[in-house]
This record gives C-alpha cells, sequence and structure tokens, in this order.
C-alpha cells in the first residue's frame, strides 16, 4: 500500500521534524511572543532561525532576531558579515537599544547581532537579559533567539510567557536526538525539531561562505 512506502520513504523525518515554513505557520497560529532556537550541531543549523525569522516577517509581523552565538551564525548572514554594535554591547552597557538593532538586508526583519563587545564581560550581565528580552517582546510581534547550542539551564533567561522552544537540525543523528530528550525532560515537552534542508531562499546563509 502507498502508506506503508510513504511511512519508510523519508528518512529525514526519523523525529518527526518541519521545515522552515511549517515552523513559522505554526509561530504564527499559536500567537507566539518568542522562538527560543536551540541548535546542537552548531553554526550551520543556525540557518533555521534565520530562515524562520525572515519567513515569519513575510506574513506581515514585526520580527526581530537576537544571535546569541558566540560566532554571531544567526546575524552574520542578515548583516552581509559586517561587524555592527550588538546584544554584547548592550550587556555590557557600551550601546543603547537604538545602537543595537539593525535591518536584516534580506527582509523587513531587524535583528540584534553578537556584538563587538568582550563576551566573559557581557555575560557577567547576562541577568539582565529577562528585562532586555521583555522589551522587545513589547515593540515586536515576535521575538526570535538563536542560541547554539544551548541546553535547559542556558535558555532559562530567554523564555517567558508565549514562548516556543524550537530545535534545529541538520542530521537526525544522536548527538541531536539527546539534546531533543535533554530539552523535553527539563520542561520543554512541546519542543518542535525544524529543519532548514530544502528549504530555497534569497540571501547569504549561515555556515556558507559567499562567492565574493
Amino acid at each position: 500500500s502507498e502508506m506503508a512506502a510513504g511511512d519508510i520513504e523519508p528518512a529525514r523525518s526519523i523525529l518527526g521534524e518541519v521545515d522552515i515554513d511549517k515552523a513559522a505557520e505554526k509561530l504564527i497560529a499559536t500567537g507566539a511572543a518568542r522562538a527560543i532556537f536551540v541548535s546542537p550541531e552548531g553554526d550551520e543549523a543556525a540557518a533555521s532561525a534565520v530562515l524562520v525569522a525572515r519567513a515569519v516577517s513575510d506574513a506581515g509581523l514585526r520580527v526581530l532576531l537576537l544571535d546569541l552565538t558566540a560566532s554571531g551564525a544567526a546575524s552574520r548572514p542578515m548583516l552581509d558579515s559586517g561587524l555592527f554594535p550588538g546584544i554584547t554591547d548592550l550587556l555590557a552597557s557600551q550601546a543603547q537599544f537604538s545602537d543595537v538593532i539593525h535591518p536584516d538586508l534580506y527582509s523587513d526583519c531587524h535583528v540584534i547581532p553578537v556584538g563587538t563587545a568582550d563576551p566573559v564581560r557581557a555575560m557577567r550581565a547576562a541577568d539582565r537579559l529577562p528585562i532586555i528580552m521583555q522589551s522587545l517582546t513589547t515593540a515586536y510581534d515576535l521575538v526570535v533567539v538563536e542560541c547554539g547550542p544551548a541546553d535547559a539551564q542556558g535558555i532559562s533567561r530567554l523564555v517567558g510567557e508565549g514562548t516556543e522552544v524550537l530545535l534545529s537540525m541538520l542530521e537526525p543523528d544522536d548527538e541531536v536526538t539527546q539534546a531533543a530528550v535533554a530539552l523535553i525532560e527539563s520542561g520543554y515537552p512541546d519542543l518542535t525539531l525544524v529543519t532548514p534542508i530544502g528549504h530555497v531562499a534569497p540571501g547569504p546563509m549561515p555556515g556558507r561562505r559567499s562567492a565574493a
């Protein structure tokens, strides 16, 4: 029967992951205020957060992406790799909100990059993240946060009312499975797995060098 063949066919969706459009649709439908992305596989998986942020923005919502990766994996392709003040500068009190919010060059999305301040110094003020998130959710319909390979404790300062937690994945391997199970067991049972694979989008992507 067709059903049985279909069940075996999509090796990609072993873990029940959804594509970019489905993830964006879910965020819009649930009216989420915050979308927290965790990427166990690192920089290239950060593409999911960027693509979902752009898709929700394209649907007409006011969206901001906050890049909390060490390398700036999510914000770099949105700003053509330019170095701009960002969240580390804000936390280190070296910049104001207005200095750290930049327009995405490829959509109507706004972005707060990782920034240029000393990350160690900035993270000493990480207790300010809940207040920063609160301010951002007031100004935007949706705040997307790319956290890199964070765990439940790592995202605890970012969650609040109307939070969806998403795990970005490229390969359904043990690393991804273990990270997903750990997040689910740590109080995020509604975790959504999302993959950027197969999504065709304009503009540069995380983890890929531009021809220039």
